[in-house]
């Protein structure tokens, strides 16, 4: 058979970039290792039980039974062999490459046929391929052997076994000069109960390290990480990750444009378009920075125009937070630097806000102030309690003040020490003010006549219907006074200062 009609399988480094950027690197590698001056490599026939011209083909010699070749540091043993003129070898049956390196690494080979080409220095290798390296195996259809660059390299589907640890691609290149392995298309990773899915990847073999060049999936450890490129040491299960990056585990969801994980402390952290889920998918955090140890999280922001949203989809209606800063320790919530909050057309803010999940209590600090419909109240501060993710109790400390709308113009308005209030269905039902007590309300008669209610009383009891005061009761030793007014509320001192500007009801 002549050479020259080979179909060759020679894997130029190049084409292996259709499948990963990363074999440019290896090129640079190998040829920082290889001296260009070096003498090509000269295939030596060192024993043969029979050498003859076969006169079916002329520029051949035949080679048969225990062959034995020398190619520089490696020797190949075969059943046959045809030397050309040209220089080139065509062995057969019971291939045997083995090189045993400086330091003393030992490569082996096996198949069933081989092309030896002593000018481009590479083996050519077909037919139930074995490449053993160490601990390291590859079996595969066929590879290329680079005899002086000792670097193997597949087109066709190629396991590779070390331990535990089964590869499959549909290419690769591996040097056991640099340890390393560049595999493309289709990668997969199994080692027992882990699992690794990627376009293409490169494992260092010296630092146990992963690199990942396009979308990949990890699940390793409990946790399925996701990512378009990235590095991961499976011993210290420690990487970074980046491009839609996503750690999925027992504590829920971690996403951003990058991240980074240490999973043996169950720790990481993520940068741009963040978002945070707990297990349960009933609570999400969006911010520009997270980072998340076991049992909690901390959720910040970068831009003074944005916020830190918290979203929790328990219930019929969803409860929404924006903050600067949120914290999560176990079941307990805290957010800083500005609090706004909305569940339906409850809705409150304040500088700072804790919330136990697990007892369902929300206490806002900071002049708060809270909304249910039109009502709106403040406080020094607020302590809430959700029952089916819906305001059930409320009680307003210190300083509290009740506004109604009495019409376009007025407000009702009662203040006390303390307020309790309790909700139906997430409305307003029932007010009791507690300690120096005080009721402004406006009333109109069927001819249009304002009047006024001013009065003072330890106990004061407001009950409310469809979002309006239905009824006033002044409960432990009243006082005060009920007089008529004039319709234009300007020329009255008490409604002139009752005209106050509310805070505006933020937007989420």
């Amino acid at each position: 058979m002549n050479i020259n009609r080979i179909d060759h399988l020679t894997l130029p480094l190049f084409l292996l970039g259709a499948y990963f950027f990363a074999s440019s690197f290896f090129a640079f590698e190998l040829s920082a290792q290889t001296d260009p001056e070096e003498a090509k490599k000269q295939i030596e026939i060192l024993e043969a039980e029979v050498i003859e011209r076969d006169p079916n083909i002329s520029d051949a010699t035949r080679l048969v039974g225990n062959v034995k070749l020398g190619l520089g540091d490696a020797i190949l043993t075969c059943d046959s062999a045809y030397r050309f003129d040209n220089g080139q070898f065509e062995v057969f049956s019971s291939v045997y490459i083995y090189e045993i390196s400086t330091s003393g690494e030992r490569s082996e080979m096996w198949a069933n046929y081989a092309v030896l080409d002593p000018e481009s220095e590479m083996v050519d290798i077909r037919e139930g391929v074995r490449f053993v390296h160490e601990e390291f195996t590859i079996e595969c259809p066929s590879l290329q052997y680079g005899l002086n660059s000792k670097s193997v390299s597949y087109v066709q589907s190629a396991q590779i076994i070390e331990g535990d640890r089964i590869l499959t691609s549909d290419v690769g290149v591996y040097s056991s000069l640099t340890d390393r392995l560049y595999a493309g298309g289709n990668v997969e990773i199994i080692e027992n109960e882990d699992r690794i899915l990627s376009d293409s990847l490169a494992v260092d073999r010296n630092d146990k390290t992963l690199l990942l060049f396009k979308h990949s999936v990890i699940d390793v450890n409990g946790a399925l990480i996701a990512c378009e490129r990235g590095k991961y040491d499976g011993e210290t299960e420690k990487g970074w990750f980046a491009g839609k990056a996503s750690i999925k585990d027992i504590q829920g969801l971690l996403s951003g444009d990058s991240i980074v994980v240490n999973r043996k402390k169950n720790e990481g952290q993520a940068w741009g378009n963040v978002t945070v889920c707990d297990s349960s998918s009933a609570m999400t955090v969006c911010g520009d920075y997270a980072s998340r140890r076991k049992g909690s999280e901390i959720v910040k922001i970068n831009d003074d125009a944005s916020f830190v949203k918290l979203i929790n989809i328990e219930g019929e209606d969803t409860l929404k937070m924006n903050c600067s800063i949120l914290e999560r320790e176990q079941d307990l919530l805290f957010a800083y630097g500005g609090v706004i909050f909305e569940q339906g057309s409850f809705s409150g803010d304040g500088d700072s806000l804790s919330w136990d999940r697990k007892s369902d209590e929300i206490w806002l600090l900071g002049e708060p102030v809270v909304w249910s419909e039109e009502d709106e109240m403040t406080s020094d501060s607020v302590k809430m309690v959700l029952k089916q993710n819906k305001p059930s109790v409320m009680k307003l400390i210190g300083r509290a003040n009740v506004f109604s709308p009495a019409n376009d113009s007025l407000d009702h308005k009662i203040s006390g020490r303390n307020l309790d209030a309790t909700f139906k269905e997430g409305k307003l039902h029932k007010v009791d003010v507690i300690g120096n007590g005080t009721v402004l309300y406006y009333s109109v008669d069927g001819n249009e006549k304002m009047s006024r209610n001013n009065a003072t009383c330890a106990h004061i009891q407001m009950l409310f219907s469809g979002g309006s005061v239905t009824r006033i009761t002044l409960l432990s030793n009243p006082e005060g006074r009920f007089e008529e007014l004039n319709n234009d509320i300007e020329d009255d001192p008490m409604g002139r200062d009752n005209l106050q500007k509310k805070r505006k009801r933020p937007d989420l």
